[in-house]
């Protein structure tokens, strides 16, 4: 009998540890609300949210030596979802400052977009509880009310491309866990001066009724 209490309170335990990670990928802001037409540009992190928790190794103590990943935006997409529309639209963090590798870019047009960078060999590994990965432009589509889904995982399934700067070079591509936000598309703000050619016009209109 206590044999199998044993058993059943390992097996209600163990969902609870599989599906909590403390090394995440977090984006910047949870939604993001841009005009029609309009870019965003989209932060994205490495968290560590309990460094005394399971994972190997600890990001602010041993830091990071380098980072892959990918951020898909075509997760049940809209109409008029927003995207990553070139190249040019992915930037690597500045930290990663490896002199002798360029940093790999790659875009699945109306799909995702992803990087790998790392450091210089000469450098130390980057610090932190929360590290600035790199950061993605979208922009947005021409339809009001479209939500894009966006998913931070790893760069892919093939490959490691996360290490920590520890002297065992770890590996956190399988332990870091997925993250999510959402893009919505608003209505264009009028400019300041159209407000201010409109309210002209209206008062044009008043004058002459007069």
């Amino acid at each position: 009998m206590f044999r199998s209490s044993l058993v059943l309170v390992a097996v209600l335990l163990l969902p609870i540890s599989l599906a909590s990670a403390d090394i995440i990928y977090e984006f910047g802001q949870s939604n993001y609300n841009v005009s029609v037409g309009g870019t965003v540009d989209v932060e994205i992190f490495l968290s560590q949210n309990d460094p005394l928790g399971t994972d190997p190794i600890n990001l602010s103590m041993d830091g990071l030596a380098s980072a892959g990943l990918r951020v898909f935006f075509n997760d049940t997409p809209p109409t008029d979802p927003a995207a990553v529309l070139s190249l040019a639209d992915i930037a690597p963090s500045a930290l990663f400052d490896n002199m002798f590798v360029d940093a790999t870019l790659d875009l699945v047009p109306g799909e995702s977009a992803a990087f790998a960078d790392s450091v210089d060999f000469f450098s130390p590994p980057i610090p932190g509880p929360r590290i600035l990965l790199g950061t993605l432009r979208f922009t947005t589509g021409d339809i009001v009310g479209e939500v894009t889904n966006l998913r931070a995982a790893r760069f892919d399934l093939s490959s490691n491309n996360t290490f920590a700067g520890d002297l065992a070079g770890t590996s956190l591509d399988g332990i870091t866990g997925t993250g999510f936000a959402t893009i919505t598309t608003t209505a264009a703000v009028p400019e300041p001066s159209s407000l201010a050619l409109l309210a002209l016009a209206r008062l044009g209109v008043l004058i002459r009724r007069r």
